[in-house]
């Protein structure tokens, strides 16, 4: 809302409060009453009420500000500035100033001193402003001088009081254009601006007179200082941030007179501006998003470290799914993202946080139930966002930071895409408990209709856990997975679980095609156990070329949920390598530990690094995860997997 009002209160209420407390010491204050013409002078100006049709008190509702000054006029049609003398926030007051020497004071004072441009005998040139600010305008004030210190100054302008309603929301700007001159140069006699005020035919040349809309808001409220005179037609043009226009638009269908000190109210209902198909909400911005394919946009866009958005299409805002993906990118802690597990902060089980730097899921109007997205990143930076209603009925996101290219690094998978619909490392108290029919907001699941956020929605993949299960396509390449091999794999929040209580699991990396010739590169890997049953050793494998070198671990201090036991970090190195260098062995110990019970949701969490030589085009990365054996399984999350040439 644009508010233009500093000098101005309209209401008779509030007037009569402020002037029927305020207490002056005008009695213990003796000025310098005498006029005079050189040296200092002193000059007490009277703020000119305006016509109105509100019934006003004696007071007046045009009050002098701190820091005004007028500009007084010199014999030689030069001016300069007199400075108020105390503390304004009255009708009348005291300004101050020095004639320079050889002058004496000549017989015409303005305010705003930045109003007068030059005065050529009786004539006089001022300046109305082109655009306005947040700041007020309080208009183009007169005053003549005469044979006392006394100058009742009178307005030159009219002014609208307009009130735009259904205003757009990405509106930035309003542009206000007539049939004659709103702004600019105008030139007239003294006499003339003080008996008629300005008017159109002293208009120099025809400019618009602009105002900004500082924030969001249904409506546009503006004090326009207007020439007085006949206006056929008032157009007012709305912009976007982009300086696209929106809308323009006559504000009445009659002539509209205005005479000198007169406030006029209008009030206007703005026509409907359509909507663009599809255009994202970020803060107070709204940007029109490019469509790729049918029913498919994309855009990238600069934000602030802390913000949040919405995405519209057809001007309906949409948010995501509740337990729909991570709902964000960086640090998440929106309760109704899928990464949390809601249940599990809410009985303080878990300190876990997440940092994520890509997401994807479902699209639910905010009105139904949709959140808010969230970016909440260490430092500002841009994102890069997809909305995809080639569905009507499923629409769905795609977000992720965008980020320098690091050429270091050969391969790198952090899992932020898994949720599993908001599980967590303990499923019996997460989201959905431990059923894989929890709807993970991207993929069109196999059963269940996603209506508003109702809980549970089903997962299309896995749909069971059975050895060997192949992920759909979809899934694959939504997930970014499609040149991996994946067997018996489930999601995490921010991992991948491999194996299962019964079942062997594998992944396999796609090979580390960007590798030119023959290099020596550092594996890195974040991987927990999962249940006190999770004991059985893990292999880790280099294919197709390449060999361990040497190895270390470090992992994290925790505290378990079995009261009283806790460990601090741990760290070993590793030298002995199988298979003639391409395998290790990850066991059961301190450093890869399996959980006390599984009531533990704050995993430890062991990170490995590993040399490597030999690394080609052709390497490849392998976990393997046996089946259960004697009541115990091989279940692990794969939480981060990096190569970095060396």
């Amino acid at each position: 809302m644009y508010m233009c009002m500093k000098k101005y209160i309209l209401l008779l209420f509030v007037l009569v409060a402020v002037f029927s407390c305020k207490k002056y010491a005008w009695e213990s204050y003796q000025p310098d009453t005498t006029l005079h013409r050189t040296g200092e002078v002193s000059l007490l100006a009277t703020f000119e009420n305006l016509q109105s049709k509100l019934t006003m008190d004696d007071g007046g509702h045009g009050l002098w500000s701190p820091g005004d000054e007028i500009a007084v006029a010199l014999s030689d049609g030069q001016f300069v500035n007199f400075t108020l003398d105390g503390t304004g926030d009255t009708r009348r007051a005291v300004f101050k100033g020095t004639i320079p020497e050889g002058n004496t004071l000549g017989g015409v004072a303005v305010y705003p001193a930045s109003a007068v441009q030059d005065l050529d005998g009786d004539r006089m040139t001022l300046s109305l402003p082109q655009a306005l600010s947040d700041a007020s305008y309080p208009g183009i004030l007169i005053g003549t001088i005469g044979e006392t210190w006394e100058v009742s100054f009178k307005q030159a302008l009219s002014f609208l009081r307009l009130t735009l309603n259904n205003l757009p929301p990405e509106a930035t700007r309003a542009k206000f254009t007539a049939n004659a001159p709103l702004s600019g140069l105008f030139v007239a006699p003294v006499q003339d601006i003080l008996s008629r005020g300005l008017s159109f035919a002293d208009g120099q040349s025809s400019a618009p007179l602009e105002c900004t809309i500082a924030e969001e808001s249904p409506y546009l409220y503006v004090l326009l200082p207007l020439p007085s005179d006949s206006y056929e037609a008032i157009d007012v043009t709305l912009y976007d941030k982009n300086n696209k226009q929106l809308l323009i638009q006559t504000l009445s269908d009659y002539a509209i007179t205005l005479s000198r000190a007169e406030l006029r109210r209008m009030t206007v209902e703005l026509n409907d501006v359509e909507a663009p198909p599809c255009r994202i909400h970020i803060g107070s911005d709204r940007i029109e998003m490019r469509a790729t394919s049918t029913g498919v946009y994309a855009g990238t866009y600069e934000v602030p470290a802390e913000t949040s958005f919405t995405i519209e299409f057809d001007g309906i805002p949409y948010g995501f799914a509740s337990h729909s993906g991570a709902g964000g990118l960086g640090l998440i802690s929106d309760g109704a993202s899928a990464l949390p597990a809601l249940r599990i902060k809410q009985e303080g089980k878990s300190k876990k946080t997440y940092y994520v730097e890509r997401a994807i899921g479902s699209l639910v109007q905010t009105e139904l139930g949709g959140n808010y997205f969230t970016i909440n990143l260490e430092s500002p930076g841009r994102v890069h966002v997809v909305a995809d209603r080639s569905n009507a009925d499923a629409p769905k996101y795609r977000i992720n930071v965008v980020k320098e290219t690091d050429p270091s690094v050969l391969f790198h998978e952090d899992f932020a895409l898994c949720t599993k619909g908001g599980e967590y490392m303990a499923p019996a108290a997460g989201w959905g408990g431990i059923s894989v029919n929890t709807y993970d907001g991207y993929l069109p699941g196999n059963g269940g209709t996603l209506t508003a956020n109702q809980i549970p929605f089903s997962f299309d993949y896995p749909d069971a856990a059975v050895a060997g299960k192949v992920a759909k396509a979809a899934f694959m390449e939504a997930y970014g997975f499609s040149d991996w091999v994946l067997s018996c794999v489930g999601e995490r929040p921010g991992a991948l679980q491999l194996a299962t209580s019964a079942y062997a699991g594998s992944v396999t990396t796609p090979a580390l095609s960007s590798v030119s010739g023959t290099t020596n590169a550092v594996l890195t890997l974040d991987l927990a156990r999962f249940s006190a049953s999770s004991t059985l050793p893990i292999t880790l494998r280099v294919l197709g070329a390449g060999t361990f070198v040497s190895g270390s671990v470090t992992r994290d201090a925790y505290v378990s949920a079995k009261e009283g036991t806790s460990y601090p970090e741990a760290t070993t190195a590793y030298d002995t390598f199988g298979d003639e260098g391409t395998s290790f062995v990850l066991e059961d110990d301190t450093y890869f530990p399996h959980s006390i019970d599984n009531a533990d949701v704050d995993k430890p969490v062991s990170h490995y690094t590993f040399q490597l030589s030999g690394v080609t085009s052709a390497t490849k990365i392998q976990i393997d995860a046996p089946a259960a054996e004697s009541g115990n399984n091989a279940r692990i999350f794969v939480f981060d997997l990096k190569v970095i040439k060396k």
